[in-house]
Formats: C-alpha cells, structure tokens, sequence
C-alpha cells in the first residue's frame, strides 16, 4: 500500500497501526496539502460481509459526530477491493502506551483524561451513538494533552433494542459491561463502566479483572467486584472522591451506576474544585486571633509591642464602647482629666489616638465573638448524624424497607430481576455497602428477586438445526447433544426429536438434545453391463438389481448390431443409488443413408493419439424430494477454471425422477443442486 493514491487524492505514506479488522496508514492529501490517517479494512476480510458492514457502520457512526475529543471523520471510499475511511490524523500516542511508560497516573492527570473523555461520550449519546468498545488503545492524546476517542467501528444506535449479538459477545473483554458479556441490552450506562475501568486503570496501573483466558475475565465481570483502588495498590494516593466515582461506575447493576455522562461530568467537576480549593489554601497556620493596630513608620519590626492581644481589651471594652457612641461634642468634655492638683486639663492628641485604638480593637474583639458564636450555632442547626447502612441481602422487601426507613434513610427499589439464588421479594443487589456511613435521608437502592426465572425448554420439532442455538439462547438454555438420523417423511436438516420435550420445565443453562434428519436411507447397488445385450434381457438385469428401467431410445450403429443395446446412462461398475432409472439406447444397425466406404476412413482417425475425443452425451438420473411440489433443480460443471451452469429448471416433484442430458468430452465432473442446497456429493461422468 506504501505509495499507493486511493481516490485520487491521498497518497499513503507509511504504516501507522492496526487491528483485527483494519490497518491504519498515514497519508497525504494532495487537494489540501494535509496529513490524514486511512483505515483500510484488512484484505482478507472484504469477502465477509459482516466486516464489511462493521467498516461501514464506523463511518457512519462517527462521520454524525462532531467534538473536539472524538477524531473526526473527513471522507470514505472503495476502490475495488480495498474499502477505507480517511480521518483527522493525530499525532501523539494512546492512552494504552502513555500509561505503559508512566506506570500509573496522577490523580490530577486521570480527572484532565477522564472528563474528556466523557465529554466525548456525552456528545455521541446525544446523538444516539453507543461506543461499545471504550479502551485505552481507542483513546489518542495529542502532543497538546487533547483527547481523542476513536475507532467507533462496533458503535450502535441507541434503540430499545440495542442488543449484542446473541452468539458472539462483542467488545474488549477486560472493558466492557456485564452486560456486553451477557449479550444483553447495552446503553450509554454500558459506555460509562467500560470508562470506569480505564480511569482505574489510569489510577492504578492495572485493569481491576484479569484472568488466563477471556471467559474467565468475562465471568469476573458479570460476578465478581472489583476491589477498590486504594487496596489493589499499596500506598496509591487517591481521594476518596475519585476512589467513589469509580466504584459508582463499575456498579454491576445499570441502575446503580451514572446514567448519563453529564452526571459523570459533573462528579469530576466538583472534585476538581475541591482539589484546587483545597491547593489554594496551602495549610492551616496555627495562630491566635489578634488585632493590630495600623502601621506607622515609627513602629518597630522586630517588636511585639504594638500588638494588642484581645484578653487585654476585655477590661476597657466597655468604656471603649462608650466613648466610642456618645459624639463629638461630648469628647471634648469628656475626654478631660484631672490633674494631680485637682484640675481637669483637656486630653493631648497623642492620647485620644490612643484612646481610639482601643475602641476600634474593642469593635473589632466583640464582632469575631458574635461571628464564632455564630458559627457554632449554625453547625449545631446544621448538623445531621450519620448512621450505619445495614446488610440487607436475603432480607424480604418490606423488612428491607422498615429497617431502612427506621434508620432514617431513603428505601428505593431500582429494579426487579431473577435470581437462581435468592427467593422472590428477597433482596438481591444494594446499592450502598454494608457498614458504610450515610447522612439521614440518603437513599439507599436496592434490586428485589423476581425468583428463579421458569423457563419452558421450546419446540424445536420441525425447526432446522441452524436455527437451534439461537432459539435455545433466547430461551436461557444451551444445545446439548446432536444426533442425524435418517427419515424417509422428514426434510434433510430438520430436527425430528428433542429431549426433553417442548413445553417442559427447566433450569437457566440446562442443555436440550435434538437429532436431525439427513433424508431417507440411501443404499447403493453397483450398477450392471448390459451393453452388448439385447433389450429384454438388459430389462430383466436391470430390475434384479434393484433399478428400474428408464426412457429408451433408438440409434444406428456401425459396430452394434441392430437390437443390442448400443449405450446406458449409468456406467457399468458405478455405485448407483436404488431404485434409480437407468436409460438404454438401442442399436439400429447400421445406417442406411451412409455408405460402406466410408467407414475405413474412419478407423485411422480412431488411431490418431493427438485428435481430441469425440464428444458425447450422458442422460444424468436425478432423484427428486417427496416433501416438496416444486423445487430448483441446478446442474454445475466444476472445472479447475470455475463453475459453469449446464442445467436450471423449476420442475414438478411429482415426476419422482428427472433425467438431464449432459454433453461433453473426456471425464467431468458435476454438481447437483436441489432448491440452492447441494445433493449428494459431485459426480464424475465419463463421456
């Protein structure tokens, strides 16, 4: 592909990446003079069209969406076999290698990434785009610190029935849902767990569920919890917001997670406030309450004199206040001392000053009491005292209920479900953990059991065998043992038996046999010589072993004599099935019309090696099926340069048999097919 110009326009310039499904190139464009990257869909898969349909299902999905974290879609195509979408090429690298070379990362860094990464998510399911498959390697961060979400190659509309496919779970194994891994209903809540283990991962360093093999992952998924960051990892530096916003995200239940990613935005918004509150701060000084006075250049630095401690203003406050609201016409007269001889003298201006300061100081002193007492009365109002959340698992609903409610908190049931091992009304799921400490009036959701789900095992008596794995799925069981068997009544590929029978009880997961049938009994006989005989005796042949006697024609003959037969449609030697019509061809002798002569011209042309075969003709006998009035009869003649059609008619079943006249040279083989299915296996007929 290096060099190569697709749409003739982008020039590929080298490999970049790749997947499964596509290789990603780094391209030029020679319109706008640009960089851009060029999925191309791997060679081997243009023949499937279900990957062919995922490739385009990405272009449409991201090609609707517009965001400055989503990688943007500018143009798709198909130039024979190569199909490929041209998008914004981002240079920098996956959030998978970035956190490879940190190890793990900072609290600050995972909340820059995972709020975009949301704000992407946000957008897609405004438009009604479910991501399914949200992992490190489909997030690009730019040499700027921008976040990209890309690859929305198994992307869905969101609909009431956005499903998986029922038979193979699609998605990462170590980040997608429960739910993905049920093969049940996903939504944008499904995004929003698969984004919960790559902030954990982001945090940690390593993904909260792994095992040896995928199924194992996949179980841990649908089972297990996760264990909280700040325990995976000795010593991990994390909040306990973050560590909540994690958890609330990998709640196994849909119901208990974030239901949108603007709620999840708005968590980490709040705990970036914090933390910068928190930064802006700095510490807490330890330090008594003062109050100074102003500064004038005569102060000394170094000297504690000019602060006035409050416990010192005490004794004077209530003068100070006095003084402070009599006015200015009483502070002249007021403000007048005695002197030792018993004379008032007026106050010099360095004492009012003084005087003054301490008024102020006494104001000052009195409005921070008022404040702290204040403040103390409020906590006192405001405070609500926390209560222990109870177990509440196995518990019936209403139990549950009083005593939730008796504690003070909010009992809601979020949902209903089956369960195998709690009984119908019995709690199954809480949201909040046992021992964890609420506020008053907090709610606490639970999920109630509906029982054991009662499953009906289906009918699958005349339903064909390819259709059987689906209907069993749907129903909660699984396909057990198969058999084939024949039947002269039942269609081949249909199931004829099961076991256990329809409409029984049965347990989630139980297996269900079935045999299939594979038509009626075929026996073969070896088909006889009756060449060289004459007609009555071939007949007699023919019926001995089993066959019946066909259509029989007529023809000269230079070396048969007239009466014998000349030529029979099924070789002698070959396995035929019973019951199969045989066609004979008769000799007339030889032909009047062509003269003696003639014939020794013939015999050296026999004798030459080089001249091909002359070509001839065999009446193929094709057995037709009994459940059916009409059906598609195809001939095939299969050579090393392909297939070529000899034979394509709808013919009436009631005729039991068919022949087809078949023309050739040497030895050729064909194929017979019956309503597009193919019979029997190829034939070799010999011309």
């Amino acid at each position: 592909m290096i060099g190569r110009i697709l749409g003739n326009r982008y020039e590929i310039i080298e490999k970049i990446g790749g997947g499964g499904m596509s290789i990603v190139y780094k391209a030029r464009c020679r319109v706008l003079n640009r960089y851009v990257a060029i999925k191309v869909l791997r060679e081997e898969l243009t023949a499937d069209p279900d990957f062919v349909a995922k490739f385009k299902q990405e272009s449409l999905s991201a090609a609707s969406l517009t965001h400055p974290n989503i990688v943007n879609i500018y143009d798709t195509g198909i130039e024979g076999d190569i199909y490929y979408i041209v998008m914004e090429y981002v240079k920098g690298e996956t959030l998978k290698e970035y956190i490879s070379k940190k190890g793990r990362l900072s609290e600050k860094e995972t909340l820059k990434i995972s709020r975009q990464v949301a704000e992407a998510l946000r957008h897609a399911h405004s438009n009604n785009i479910i991501h399914r498959d949200i992992k490190p390697h489909n997030i690009m961060i730019t040499e700027d610190g921008i976040v990209k979400v890309t690859d929305f190659g198994i992307a869905r509309a969101s609909t009431s029935s956005t499903i998986n496919n029922a038979s193979n779970v699609i998605g990462s194994v170590h980040y997608f849902s429960p739910e993905q891994a049920r093969g049940g209903y996903v939504d944008e809540k499904s995004d929003i767990y698969s984004l919960g283990i790559v902030i954990y991962e982001m945090i940690t360093g390593v993904v909260p569920f792994d095992a040896d093999n995928h199924i194992s992952v996949a179980m841990k998924q649908i089972k297990e919890k996760p264990v909280p960051p700040s325990q995976k990892v000795k010593n991990l530096q994390i909040s306990k917001g973050l560590e909540n916003i994690i958890m609330k995200c990998l709640e196994k239940h849909q119901s208990f997670r974030f239901q949108t990613a603007g709620e999840l935005i708005e968590k980490i918004d709040s705990l970036n406030e914090l933390n910068e509150s928190e930064m802006a701060g700095g510490g807490i000084i330890d330090s008594p309450t003062r109050v100074i006075p102003a500064i004038n250049p005569g102060m000394n630095d170094d000297s504690d004199d000019n602060v006035i401690d409050l416990e010192l203003t005490d004794k004077n406050s209530d003068n100070a206040f006095k003084r402070f609201f009599r006015g200015n016409d009483d502070d002249e007269d007021k403000n007048n001392k005695k002197s030792k001889s018993g004379k008032k003298q007026k106050l010099s201006k360095e004492e009012k000053k003084k005087n003054r300061k301490i008024t102020i100081a006494a104001i000052l002193s009195a409005l921070a009491i008022a404040v702290i007492g204040g403040i103390i009365a409020l906590r006192a109002i405001l405070y609500v005292p926390e209560v222990s959340v109870p177990g509440l698992l196995g518990r019936n609903e209403e139990e549950a209920k009083k005593i939730v409610e008796d504690l003070g908190l909010e009992f809601n049931v979020a949902s209903r479900d089956y369960s195998d091992e709690y009984d119908e009304g019995e709690v199954m799921e809480q949201s909040v953990e046992e021992g964890t400490k609420l506020k008053e009036n907090y709610p606490v959701d639970v999920v109630v059991s509906k029982g054991e789900k009662e499953i009906t095992v289906p009918n699958l008596v005349g339903r064909y065998a390819i259709e059987a794995g689906v209907i069993l799925k749907d129903a909660g069981l699984s396909e057990g043992e198969t058999k084939e068997e024949n039947s002269d009544s039942i269609p081949s590929g249909q199931i004829m038996d099961q076991s256990p029978k329809a409409d029984s009880h049965a347990e989630e997961s139980d297996k269900v046999d079935y045999v299939v049938s594979i038509g009626p009994k075929v026996t073969y006989v070896k088909m006889p010589k009756v060449t060289g005989l004459d007609l009555e005796t071939a007949k007699l042949t023919i019926q001995q072993n089993g066959l019946t006697v066909g259509e029989v024609n007529q023809e000269a003959s230079e070396n048969v004599p007239e009466g014998m037969i000349l030529r029979q449609s099924v070789a002698a030697g070959q396995d035929v099935e019973l019951g199969t019509s045989i066609w004979m061809t008769v000799s007339t002798g030889k032909s009047k019309e062509k003269p003696e002569e003639e014939v020794p011209e013939e015999e050296p042309e026999e004798e030459n090696p080089d001249e091909k075969p002359k070509e001839g003709s065999y009446p193929l006998t094709i057995k037709l099926p009994t459940d059916k009035d009409k059906v598609l009869v195809v001939v095939q003649k299969v050579t090393k340069d392909g297939r070529e059609i000899v034979y394509s008619k709808d013919v009436n079943t009631s005729e039991k048999s068919i022949i087809v006249n078949l023309e050739g040279t040497g030895t050729q083989t064909y194929e017979i097919y019956i309503d597009n299915v193919l019979y029997g296996n190829s034939v070799e007929i010999k011309f």
